[in-house]
């Protein structure tokens, strides 16, 4: 598994990222944390130059990706250099962050 986890309702099925107490597209309450495999296709993806943080600084910048998961979620991620749209990806947790890299 990818270590990354979504919110699922048990009424109609929807997967959604951000914790809720009922369902965005039905209302139904009480969702359940499912774990995903992480796999996804990169939506965008861009290069940051100027860090937020010192720590994140990172000579030559740093790839952050869009991607949408399989189960139709989509997550903002550190990314590996050079990914592509459209090109598939596993997204996993490194450090507490999500990252994507090639499959």
């Amino acid at each position: 598994m990818s270590g990354i986890a979504l919110l699922k309702c048990r009424s109609c099925g929807h997967h959604w990222q951000f914790r809720r107490a009922a369902c965005p597209v039905c209302a139904a309450i009480e969702p359940e944390a499912v774990a995903v495999a992480g796999g996804g296709t990169v939506w965008s993806v861009t290069t940051v130059h100027r860090a937020p943080l010192p720590e994140w600084d990172v000579p030559g910048g740093y790839a952050i990706a869009l991607v949408t998961l399989d189960e139709g979620v989509r997550v903002m991620c550190r990314a590996e250099s050079g990914l592509a749209i459209g090109e598939p990806v596993r997204v996993t947790l490194r450090d507490g962050l999500p990252h994507a890299a090639r499959t």
